[in-house]
This record gives C-alpha cells, structure tokens and sequence, in this order.
C-alpha cells in the first residue's frame, strides 16, 4: 500500500483541506441524482433553488441529463482527493484545488446574480471547494514537518462512503404519506395510479408515453388508472382541451382523446377534430362541451392537487409513491413494482441515515488510527 507522501504538510490543514473535498464529493454525488431524476425530489422539491439553479440552462452538456456539471463535479473532487493523496505537496495539486475553489465561487456568483436563486446543495459544493482551496493554500506555507494522520485505504474508503451515501439514499428514502382525498380514490388490492396533468404542459407531454407503456404492461384488472385535469393559467388551450377529455370521458373515450390530445398542436377546433375520430358522439359531445360539467369536474380535479400539495406538473401518484415531473421509466417501474407488491412508503428516517453515514465515518477514521497504533 502506497502512503500518501506528506512530509513537510501540516497534518491539521491536510486534514481539513481533504474534509471539504469529501463534502464536495457528497454534495456532487447528491446533485447529480438530483440532475438525473429531479421528479424523484430526492434532496429538493421541484420548486426549491436548486430547481431554479437546474433549469437555468447551463446545467447539461450537450442536452444530456447524463452529462451534467454535477458529474464534472465528481470527476474533478476525485481527481483533486487522489492527486492530494499521492503528491500533497506538488504544484499540481496546489493548483487543482485552488481552480476548484475559484470555479466554486463563480458558481456561487451565478446563482447569487443571474439565478437569482440558490441551491443548497450547489451551494454546500462551491463553499466546500472555496473552504479546501483556503486549506491548500495554508498548507503549502506550513514550514513545520507533518505526517498524514490516515492511510491511503482509509481516505479511499472515506471517499467511497461520500460517493455512496448520497446515491443509496434515492432507494432508501421514505415516501411522504399519500394525502387523504389521493388516497380515497384507490381501491383495494390493486395498482393504483393517479395522475394530475395538463395537456400543453410539456413535461406532461414527454412523461405520457413514459407511464402509459409501464401501464400497457400490466392487465387492466390488476390497475386502476384515474387521469386528473390541472390545466394551468399560463397555458392558454389547456383548459379547452381539458374540457373536451372530460367530455370524451362521459362517452367512454376519454383515454383514447387524451392519446391523441398530447402530440396535437391544441386548440378547440382540433381537440373536436380528434374527438369525432376517436368514436365520440358529435352532439352529446358538443352538449357536454356546453354545460358546466366539465368545469365542475376539472375544478374538483384540481382542488385534490391542491390540497394535497401542488408543486408541479405532472404530478403522478402509484401506491405510496409520489413522482413529481417527468420521471424516468425506470423510476415508473420501480413504482409500479412496489406497488404490485403492497409495499409501504417506509423507508430509513433521513436523521437515522445520516448518522449511520456519520457512525461509519467514524469507524473507518477509528479503524485506521488503530492500525497506526494511535488509538
């Protein structure tokens, strides 16, 4: 095993340097879980900062969730922690930590001036860098001779944990309870899926064919499939076309309008259109479309959300599990499965699970002075 060569580095500001590169791995790993399904809501809500931050449009190369700066996060605190490990004192790493530390506060500066807006974890990771980058620079000036006070396997193994925590935290997080009045709607030993959408919502526009190819997956009698109407007031033929599935509902095709209604270029004339060719009733449909029921329905509809909790659209609950925006269908599945299965929204208290990471932090840096005979 190779040992971290730092000889003439003061251990306290080494220590404390590669601490704040642990933090920004932790945060990096946790923003990139985030960027990858910010519908999760595993760390933020999707009207929080770091929503803000996310959407401000610098968040992904090339338009791929993928490739996004969390992920040139993580590539870079790995490679300032390994570079720390191997050559504490050399030039290079000096400067890895402190182009870490200044891009740190370009970001702070762009969330603070033109997104007006801050992302907690953002913010955790661009203090942490400027912190590591504050401790990389006393320590290139320490003059008095130092050992490192860990071995390389243990800041490995620190590292590992920062990494891991963050990403086992998405599976392991408990659900929010399902409101009352959402769980009122589901019925007894079946899947049960509630989606609020709006038809010109383009988020809802992308997760349609996402949830509808989950659901064609499983037998009808085993679902119970209920579409809620949430037209918002920013999108101007919403509501007509929320009016025009409610009433192609009446007639038993509300599935089959709503099928064509989200790839449609909207509008009351077109909505008709679609509506005759999936077998509606031209004047029971015109009818409809003419009284209040529909209004009254989308109301309802909308107050459920509301009450309990509206933060985005689409908003889609399965079983215990609440998914907020455009989810991945791996997400879905995972629902869906939970669901089939009858399993609770429980999951580890996020107090507890912190300090279990914190417990195994401890054993690790415990285990290493051990070996050193320091303990």
């Amino acid at each position: 095993m190779i040992e971290a060569r730092s000889e003439n580095h003061s251990p306290a500001s080494l220590v404390l340097c590669r601490a704040a590169v642990l933090v920004a791995l932790a945060g990096s790993a946790a923003l990139y879980m985030q960027y990858m399904d910010p519908g999760d809501a595993a760390f933020c809500g999707l009207k929080s900062g770091c929503e803000a931050v996310r959407k401000a449009g610098f968040s992904y190369f090339f338009g791929n969730r993928l490739l996004s700066v969390p992920l040139l996060g993580l590539i870079a605190y790995g490679v300032v922690l390994t570079w720390s490990l191997y050559a504490p004192r050399s030039r290079s790493t000096l400067i890895f930590t402190v182009a870490g530390g200044v891009f740190g506060a370009l970001l702070l500066g762009v969330q603070a001036f033109y997104v007006h807006a801050f992302c907690w974890l953002c913010a955790t990771v661009d203090t942490a860098a400027l912190v590591a980058a504050g401790f990389a620079l006393v320590g290139a000036r320490a003059p008095e001779p130092a050992t490192d006070p860990l071995p390389v396997w243990a800041w490995a193994a620190l590292a590992g944990l920062a990494l891991a925590a963050p990403i086992a935290w998405v599976s392991v997080k408990p659900s929010p309870p399902v409101p009352p009045t959402i769980a009122a709607l589901y019925e007894p030993n079946k899947i049960n899926v509630v989606e609020f959408a709006d038809f010109e919502c383009p988020f809802c526009r992308a997760f349609h064919p996402v949830l509808q190819g989950v659901l064609h997956d499983y037998p009808p009698a085993k679902l119970n499939f209920q579409r809620k109407h949430m037209p918002l007031g920013a999108h101007e033929q919403a509501m007509p076309a929320a009016r025009a599935a409610v009433c192609a509902e009446e007639q038993g095709k509300g599935e089959a309008l709503a099928e064509k209604l989200v790839e449609l270029e909207l509008s009351p004339s077109a909505d008709r259109r679609a509506a005759i060719e999936v077998g509606v009733d031209g004047a029971r449909f015109d009818e409809c479309l003419a009284s209040t029921r529909p209004d009254e329905r989308i109301k309802a509809d909308s107050k459920l959300l509301e009450d309990a909790g509206f933060e985005g659209l689409p908003t889609t609950y399965v079983g215990n599990k609440r998914l907020l925006g455009a989810v991945s269908e791996a997400a879905v599945r995972d629902a869906f499965e939970k669901a089939e299965k009858g399993g609770s929204g429980g999951g580890i208290p996020a107090v507890l699970y912190v300090a279990c990471t914190l417990a195994a932090a401890a054993a690790v840096v415990w285990l290493a002075r051990l070996s050193r005979g320091t303990v």
